[in-house]
């Protein structure tokens, strides 16, 4: 095919034929006819065939006016035409004055003015340029200057109608249409310096006006480069958008230069990449299919997609796969034009930018490549090109044999592209552990503390954060300075540079500063109200109620353009999907939106008092449960940044109001945050029925939290305040509450005495309910006296008060307490009536934990009856419903109890794996050594007793640690039992004995003694062993424990039996006999029944042995028949 050369042509032959277009054909004439001897500069639009040498003894080299991104038009002219390579050739020419320079711009007017006629902002423009050239030789002053600005305007002139030719010869006029804005803006320009340069013409005029304009050109100078790059890169786009996308690539575009695509170097691979297997792997899936593939990495600011795309390109997969990969970061680039650019630089083409698209095709197509646009968002986000880049970027996805992959800030992808899927999902934050990880590989330590721990909580996850966290401790700082520094230059301190990769507070600022978000109304205000909201706001339902109160236009489109830059995100929790920020999001926010802050402030809060003073405490109302619970901690923010900023636009008493309510929200979530109300203490001092309220509020959290000290100080106050301010039911109120912090810290007395006044009081003012709440509280300190008289009379009075004012919940927990007291007393029969008037009030009441606590007892006492069936039944169903509950430390008692059953129906494999199970649970230290306990006991049942001492030895350690004084007495207890078991005597005395020096504990105390009778009967030390066993007796009276004492009596029969009194001994055996009976104890029955049986063979009363045995195996045998019922 023969090349379409530039257009040869004479001067004298064309100037004339201009036209309608130039009115002063003289002026044409005079200069062409100057100079009719030079050959113009070849311009590439031609239609004449190009002689095989120019003429000239020059040749052309041309400068670069845009960084090697722009022709030049204006040509200096050497002596060695042999020099000239390639499409160089066809612009050689003799161009050496504005005069030439002038002729060559009026052949080129006149040439695309035929080729575009009929375009008439290119008419306008053209007869500008003509008005210039024209008063060229008739400036008289500041000729140089004025001179200077001339020829820029006409080099800037051929330049642009060159590549307008260009645009013509492909008959693509109508996309010029685009550039309209451009050219007008350009006619005013050349306009105002046509205007500024006339007044140079005459020496008449005034110097004052001479000194302005010569300003005004040096202006119109500076605006004339910044026309001439934008308008002709414009012209460049469109020109090769339209050669690419057409089809088959135009000759005149094909140049001979190379290209060095080798020496394209990818940065290298990441070093460490944590918890993004599933994108890689979903990823390098797509990627190994046959034929192109597109994906696109999302992601907020800081999230690794950088990263994450670098690990890809690595990967030995794709390695294999692709013959060239290349990355371009995009960082920077505002616009089609640059990206274009900047194509053409990592690809290594050494075209003009019109030819880098054809030429990037030509490369690419004939092999597998994949190419990375990383940081896309740069050229894409501005609206006003993004049309134009998602063009450039269709082409390139169209290469044949051309796979592409972006990475972009946000969750919006570049429409026009036909996407692989399925899509990866945008990049999330990383786990706590994973955040670890990283920083114990880039620290090269194990060993993570508190404040680093702390510090990766802070940071919520972000990748980036971590990073720049964990360089900071490589480097020397401590994770205690870190820490104290976050506190108050949050996200400031995390830095280790100016650039996006090493500065959080940079890549936060760039996706705030985000021209998406920028032109969206709204969108800046709404994402500071969000920013006092740790746990955003629902995506559905009150979206409307929200925008009304914020006084928000569009609040869908404002969450949209915040969602579209990575700002925000959606989190799924388990009432409803939130629209939530990160927290160091939200912490910029708060230090670089604080106009936006103030302003929105005042609406924020207005809505959380008016939902808190409506719902107010109604905390059994499922539907205020599920308006109030995902809101806690919002309000908690939102009321600290009011009582901290005095931005009060509610009176004192109504904020103080909505926290007091907040604060009962707050514990019945578990929620126990202190910082809010010690603020709105602060503003209480003068107002003591507000004080007052304010430190009950605290008191309250303060229990919650265990730290009965603080709490029963703050109650204190508030009571006398209450005293002082004659709200006697507060008053009454406060004091019973004093009193359960009394009562938590054993301090039973001062409990006792807070109670009393409270019931004074409300036998005052007549409360029925007051008093039944403190009859109940009374008797649960006369159980811990073992006061079970004053214990049953005092719950009797509050369970009739609660029947008559219809109380349920009251009715439920007093029947349940009774119940525990009947089997304290080793009344069963009691004991399960009472449970069972707990469940069904329970029940009755959908009270959860009181269902399964009453479940509890029925399982407890069924064990004791031996009714193993319904032990089990009633104790599994109790379990399943903490495990709803989620209420671990009741599940753990619930399997220790499970565990007793299994262990009585010989089921001891059964009993450790359900207790097991427990010991990868995260258990607090108690629970852990409760656990441990439970098992030591296990381990003794299946004398396995080298496992129960190990259990019972860690138990003890933990119960040390943490000084409880019953685990402890316990623990011992049984580590005596094994020592006695395993024949240690004196190992075990000195166990049981060390019991003794931790006081007196609930049941410790019977147990102690009766495992220290039988080490002295094993020791032979009768009298030693009387005297405990009769010890132990008194002690298990007191408790009113039946079962115990049956097994006292029974020892002293065996210890009757050492000393030879075998008729002593057939009372004791006797009398145990029937304590067990009266406890319904069938194990300990039979054992009593043997016992009896061999003193009665030992005296050689065969019948009576022989009919006891009868009766012992008679027993045993249904006990094997219900156990084997259970399996």
């Amino acid at each position: 095919m023969q090349r379409s050369v530039p257009l040869a042509m004479r001067v004298h032959e064309s100037i004339y034929q201009v036209g309608s277009w130039v009115e002063d054909l003289s002026l044409a004439d005079n200069r062409i006819g100057q100079h009719s001897s030079f050959r113009l500069r070849i311009w590439p639009p031609a239609k004449h065939a190009l002689p095989e040498q120019c003429p000239s003894s020059a040749y052309a080299r041309g400068k670069n006016a845009l960084d090697k991104s722009v022709e030049a038009a204006y040509y200096t002219i050497d002596q060695d035409p042999s020099r000239i390579s390639g499409d160089d050739k066809y612009n050689c020419g003799t161009i050496d004055s504005g005069i030439e320079l002038a002729n060559t711009v009026v052949a080129i007017v006149k040439e695309v003015g035929e080729m575009l006629s009929g375009i008439p902002y290119v008419k306008s423009l053209s007869g500008v340029v003509l008005q210039i050239i024209q008063i060229r030789d008739e400036i008289k002053i500041n000729a140089k200057r004025c001179r200077e600005i001339i020829d820029k305007v006409l080099r800037m002139a051929m330049s642009i109608y060159e590549k307008l030719g260009e645009v013509a010869q492909f008959n693509q006029r109508e996309k010029l249409a685009r550039l309209e804005g451009h050219f007008s803006e350009h006619e005013r320009t050349l306009t105002a310096v046509y205007s500024a340069l006339v007044k140079y013409q005459s020496r008449s005029a005034f110097s004052r006006f001479i000194n302005r304009g010569l300003d005004e050109l040096n202006e119109y100078d500076r605006r004339l480069d910044q026309l001439n790059t934008k308008l002709i890169l414009d012209i460049i786009f469109h020109l090769t958008m339209e050669q690419v996308s057409s089809g088959p690539i135009c000759p005149s575009t094909q140049l001979q230069e190379t290209t060095g695509v080798l020496d394209h170097v990818l940065p290298p691979a990441p070093y460490l990449m944590v918890e993004r297997n599933t994108q890689i792997e979903h990823a390098i899936e797509i990627l190994l299919r046959p034929g192109p593939t597109r994906i696109a990495i999302l992601g907020g600011g800081g999230f690794g997609k950088t990263t994450l795309a670098r690990t890809i390109l690595h990967h030995p997969d794709i390695v294999k796969r692709f013959e060239g990969r290349y990355f371009l970061s995009c960082e920077g680039m505002s616009d089609a034009e640059t990206l274009l650019l900047g194509l053409g630089s990592t690809l290594n083409l050494k075209v003009t930018p019109a030819a880098i698209l054809s030429s990037m095709r030509r490369m690419l197509q004939t092999s597998t490549n994949l190419l990375c646009l990383d940081n896309f968002e740069s050229p894409w986000e501005p609206f006003e090109t993004r049309s134009r880049v998602e063009e450039l970027l269709e082409i390139i996805a169209d290469i044949p044999n051309l796979s592409l992959m972006i990475t972009i800030r946000g969750e919006q992808r570049p429409s026009k592209i036909s996407w692989s899927k399925p899509f990866l999902l945008p990049l999330s934050t990383l786990s706590l552990n994973g955040a670890k990880v990283v920083v114990e590989t880039i620290t090269g330590s194990s060993y993570i503390d508190d404040f680093t721990i702390q510090l990766l909580q802070a940071i919520d996850g972000i990748p980036l954060g971590i990073v720049l966290v964990a360089t900071l401790l490589r480097d020397g700082e401590s994770s205690e300075s870190l820490w104290r520094r976050w506190s108050s230059e949050f996200t400031h301190i995390i830095q280790v540079g100016d650039d996006r990769q090493s500065n959080l507070d940079r890549s936060i600022a760039l996706s705030i500063n985000n021209s998406r978000l920028t032109r969206i109304a709204d969108a800046r205000y709404l994402l500071a109200a969000l920013s006092l909201l740790p746990d955003g706001f629902p995506t559905e339902d009150s979206l409307q109620s929200i925008q009304n109160d914020l006084g928000i236009s569009n609040i869908h489109s404002a969450l949209q353009s915040l969602r579209t830059v990575g700002l925000i995100h959606e989190n799924q929790t388990i009432y409803s999907p939130r629209i939530q920020m990160l927290s160091p999001i939200r912490l910029f926010c708060h230090r670089f939106l604080a106009s936006e802050i103030t302003q929105a402030l005042p609406k924020t809060v207005n809505i959380y008092v008016h939902l808190l003073l409506n719902l107010k405490d109604d905390l059994a109302n499922p539907d205020y449960y599920e308006r109030i619970v995902p809101e806690v901690r919002n309000a908690h923010s939102i009321l600290q940044r009011t009582f901290s900023a005095n931005a009060q636009e509610h009176s004192l008493s109504d904020l103080i109001k909505a926290v007091e309510y907040l604060t009962e929200w707050s514990i019945y979530i578990g929620y126990y945050a202190k910082d809010t109300l010690q603020i709105a203490l602060t503003k209480t001092t003068h107002i003591p029925i507000l004080r007052a309220r304010c430190l009950f509020a605290i008191a309250d959290l303060y229990q919650w939290e265990a730290d009965y000290k603080q709490a029963v100080e703050s109650l204190r106050q508030a009571a006398e305040l209450f005293h002082q301010e004659k709200k006697l039911i507060r008053e009454a109120t406060t004091l019973q509450y004093l009193g359960n912090a009394l009562y938590s810290m054993q301090q039973l007395e001062d409990a006792e005495n807070a109670f009393q006044k409270s019931l004074y009081i409300y036998a005052k003012k007549h409360s029925s309910l007051g008093q039944a709440n403190i009859r109940y509280s009374l008797g649960t300190i006369y159980l811990d006296r073992n006061e079970y008289r004053n214990a049953e009379d005092s719950l009797m009075t509050a369970l009739d008060i609660y029947i008559q004012v219809f109380d349920l919940l009251g009715q439920a927990n007093t029947t349940r307490d009774l119940s525990w007291l009947h089997i304290l007393r080793g009344n069963l029969t009691k004991a399960e009536k009472y449970a069972n008037q707990a469940l069904h009030a329970s029940r009755k009441a959908t009270y959860a934990i009181g269902e399964g606590s009453a479940l509890r007892l029925l399982g407890q006492i069924y064990r004791k009856t031996d009714r193993m069936v319904d032990a089990y039944q009633y104790l599994r169903q109790a379990l399943s419903i903490f495990e709803r509950q989620d209420d671990l430390p009741s599940q753990l008692e619930l399997a220790t109890d499970l565990g007793r059953v299994y262990i009585q129906m010989d089921q001891l494999r059964a009993a450790e794996l359900l207790l097991t199970g427990y010991s990868t649970v995260d258990l607090d230290v108690i629970e852990r050594a409760k656990l441990l306990t439970a098992l030591g006991w296990l381990y003794i049942c299946g004398d396995c007793l080298s496992k129960a001492e190990h259990h019972l030895r860690g138990a003890q350690q933990l119960f040390e640690n943490c000084r409880t004084g019953f685990g402890r007495a316990n623990v011992l207890t049984l580590l005596a039992m094994v020592s006695l078991k395993s024949h240690r005597l004196d190992e075990a005395e000195r166990l049981a004995r060390s019991v003794q020096d931790l006081g007196i504990y609930e049941h410790a105390e019977t147990r102690r003694l009766w495992v220290l009778g039988e080490i002295y009967i094993m020791k032979k030390q009768f009298s030693k062993a009387e005297a405990s066993l009769n010890s132990a007796m008194v002690a298990a009276k007191d408790d009113r424990c039946t079962y115990q004492q049956g097994n006292i009596i029974r020892s002293l029969g065996v210890l009757h039996i050492k000393r030879g009194r075998p008729g002593r001994a057939i009372r004791a055996f006797k009398r145990a006999l029937t304590l067990h009976r009266i406890a319904i104890w069938v194990l300990e029955q039979v054992s009593d029944l043997k016992c009896l049986g061999e003193v009665y063979e030992m005296m050689g009363q065969l019948n009576d042995a022989e009919a006891i045995f009868g009766e012992a195996e008679e027993l045993m045998n249904s006990v094997r028949n219900v156990r084997q019922l259970s399996k």
